[in-house]
């Protein structure tokens, strides 16, 4: 079991069960797509599908290998569950409405009425599964794991680049966007993390941004479509509106996080809940 609990080991085998709960979800998925008219599966059987299977495979993989590996209650996931997913929704909410304002009023950003059969439950399924599967994935196994070894910083610099780096393969996506990403949801997300140790508020937070983003404000979600309740409409440099990939991708919301991440770094320290690499404890 010591060499099990070893952070590397450990590691490798969190990605093996990770990897193996998003490939039963897509089987699933896919054995269910052979029996179901295919008009109905597009519109609302496959989003409704994919939120249960692929967020509810992500938690089963996380309480198994909580249990079995660290061998301790998941606190992480089982405490004051409404308290910080509210917590997590305005924050949320909040910043990417903070950041949509700023650019309204530098005139980068106008609602051109409502969206025509807006996709917002499909909007709003994605945003589920990316909140619980991307946060399960890097927060809870990825960071929490790396920062046993490698220490608090070491690990959020680590998990920030990471998450920015998977994110360039989607739509529309650049370096700029990337290390945007990184920069903001990768640094933002991790302190958060660090500050309260509890997923359910960063899961919620990760939710409620995507959402926010596409379901409300209609801008485009990490380079994807945008169909969401408003028409928005983004005019002005792709520096500052962050172009087609949207919001994500633009100064403003670097500047805007690098500000909150600097409070929770401040927060993190008072709080005294830095975690040393594992060779400064040794000494």
């Amino acid at each position: 079991m010591k060499v099990l609990r070893f952070p590397l080991v450990r590691l490798v085998i969190a990605i093996s069960i990770f990897m193996l709960g998003n490939a039963l979800a897509a089987f699933l998925l896919s054995w269910l797509e052979q029996l179901i008219n295919p008009q109905a599966f597009d519109s609302w059987v496959q989003p409704l599908a994919g939120m249960l299977f692929h967020s509810g495979f992500a938690l089963l993989g996380y309480w198994i290998f909580v249990s079995l590996f660290d061998g301790r209650p998941m606190t992480e996931l089982n405490q004051k569950i409404g308290k910080n997913n509210l917590i997590g929704i305005i924050l949320g909410f909040s910043f990417i409405s903070l950041i949509i304002g700023v650019m309204a009023i530098l005139g980068y950003y106008r609602i051109d009425g409502l969206t025509n059969n807006p996709a917002l439950f499909s909007l709003f399924s994605m945003s589920v599964v990316a909140g619980i599967v991307e946060e399960i994935g890097l927060r809870g196994y990825f960071f929490r794991i790396v920062e046993e070894g490698l220490g608090t910083w070491l690990a959020v610099v680590i998990s920030a680049l990471l998450f920015g780096f998977l994110h360039a393969w989607n739509p529309n996506a650049s370096l700029v966007s990337s290390i945007s990403i990184a920069l903001t949801a990768g640094v933002v997300l991790a302190l958060l993390y660090v500050l309260t140790r509890n997923l359910w508020i960063v899961i919620a937070m990760h939710f409620a941004w995507n959402f926010t983003l596409g379901g409300i404000w209609g801008a485009p979600v990490s380079g994807g479509d945008a169909n969401g309740l408003l028409n928005g409409v983004f005019e002005g440099p792709d520096l500052l509106t962050g172009g087609d990939f949207g919001p994500e991708a633009s100064m403003i919301t670097v500047i805007v996080f690098t500000v909150f991440a600097i409070y929770l770094i401040k927060r993190t320290i008072r709080e005294n809940k830095v975690v040393k690499p594992l060779w400064s404890m040794n000494k």
